[in-house]
């Protein structure tokens, strides 16, 4: 560990002890109930150490390579190497194996679950939690108070108090422990060369730290994509509804186009046609209220209704009259004045009736009622 948290945890309800450490370097122990909120929060990461009396260090020979393969494996190979029912234990793996051997680091998962539960009532999220002594270099012994901690190899870490070292000890070349104030400075030493068992692993993995922040950055981004896809569905249905105007607009104008010109078989373009018709009707001096004139000079206000539709057209007597449907008789009566302002003529509303929730109205423009 160059940057990051390491704390020692030594039981339900004890304090804890925690160190910086910054570049590689350790700083001064310090003993409490947990670090302050503000240290955790800064921590770019967290190991917890907790008794390796507790774990199981054990090599397997498996067939799988890759990680996730020899998990599944692992448990089925260690069986025969743990005294408790297997389903009972958490089995962790190192991180790559060596020669076809894992190292492999067993724990109670009862007792891991009530570690981490420990912890979360602390306010602390760990990143990895190591045995202690698995924490140690190849072949170093250190002994504080009546504990000594020893890794034998790559594959095994062992702790036990001096009594039963000694007898242990005994007729065995072990290397002499040294004797330390304090064990977590000289385990934050090792750790980085140690590369410990990370015993979180499978369902035991912690929810990271940030994971709230990522999880309200994942509802801001589905917001996002939900506002985006809301913005797209409102332009096609705006988009809709202006074609519909058109296609009315359209309908009218061929309505009023064959009114002019009963013989017209086809009118592909009725727009057009109108403006030709206007062209040729202003140049032969007709009255420029004709129904082709009027409807030309209606369509601006008509084309800028949002929610009132033209939905027919019939010149007659001298008047236009046009269909609508419009929300409610205000926006009926709205669309009257406007008509009237716009081309200076008397426009009446000749009928009102109500359909399925809107209005179908008739308005008449200029001529005798």
């Amino acid at each position: 560990m160059r940057d990051g948290l390491l704390i020692r945890w030594c039981g339900t309800g004890e304090p804890l002890e925690w160190l910086r450490v910054e570049d590689g370097r350790a700083g001064f122990v310090q003993r409490e109930r947990a670090p302050a909120a503000t240290v955790l929060a800064k921590a770019a990461s967290i190991a917890v150490l907790v008794p390796a009396e507790d774990v199981l260090s054990i090599g397997l020979d498996l067939p799988a390579r890759k990680p996730d393969a020899a998990r599944k494996a692992a448990a089925f190979a260690a069986e025969e190497q743990v005294a408790a029912p297997i389903e009972s234990v958490q089995v962790a793996l190192a991180a790559a194996a060596s020669d076809g051997r894992w190292s492999c680091a067993v724990i109670s998962r009862s007792k891991l679950a009530a570690i981490q539960s420990d912890l979360a009532q602390r306010g602390i999220v760990a990143d990895a939690l190591h045995a202690d002594a698995a924490c140690l270099a190849v072949g170093r012994a250190l002994r504080s108070g009546d504990r000594v901690l020893l890794r034998l190899d790559r594959e095994r870490a062992i702790a036990c108090d001096v009594a039963l070292w000694s007898r242990v000890n005994k007729g065995a070349d072990l290397v002499a422990p040294e004797t330390v104030d304090e064990l977590l400075p000289e385990l934050a030493r090792d750790v980085s060369v140690a590369m410990p068992i990370n015993l979180l692993q499978g369902e035991f993995i912690g929810r990271h730290r940030g994971a709230g922040a990522l999880r309200w950055w994942a509802w801001a981004a589905m917001f996002a994509v939900a506002a985006i896809i809301l913005q797209t569905l409102w332009m096609q249905l705006d988009s809709w509804r202006l074609q519909q105007r058109v296609d009315a607009l359209n309908s009218a104008m061929v309505l009023v186009y064959r009114e002019r010109f009963p013989d017209a078989q086809r009118v592909p373009n009725p727009r057009l046609m109108l403006e030709n018709a206007l062209k040729q009707a202003g140049a032969g001096g007709v009255a420029s209220d004709t129904g082709l004139s009027l409807l030309a000079r209606a369509a601006p206000v008509l084309g800028n209704q949002t929610q009132s539709q033209l939905s027919g057209a019939e010149y007659r007597g001298g008047s236009l009259e046009l269909r609508i449907n419009a929300p409610d008789i205000g926006a009926l009566d709205a669309l009257r004045e406007s008509l009237a302002s716009a081309l200076g003529l008397a426009v009446t509303l000749e009928s009102a009736t109500a359909d399925q929730g809107r209005i179908d109205g008739r308005l008449r423009i200029g001529g005798a009622r």
